[in-house]
């Protein structure tokens, strides 16, 4: 399954997991649900890492891999 990660203000990752069946493409939920202006990269569920223990830890660098802006 596709998901989109973006940075957020407290400078850990925030998870955007679509709703199944919403009728949107990924793309179309990024460009409205990510905040203005803040990159985002869409990326397979399982390159997360699956212990969630150190979520805040988890980082990624937006600065040379992203695939779009919030709108």
């Amino acid at each position: 399954m596709k998901l989109a990660i973006f940075p957020n203000t407290e400078g850990t990752i925030s998870v955007l997991v679509p709703a199944p069946n919403c009728g949107l493409s990924l793309m179309d939920i990024c460009l409205k649900d990510c905040p203005t202006g803040v990159k985002f990269k869409i990326i397979d569920s399982s390159d997360l890492p699956a212990d969630r223990e150190f979520r805040n830890a988890w980082d990624y660098d937006f600065t040379t891999s992203y695939d779009g802006v919030g709108a």
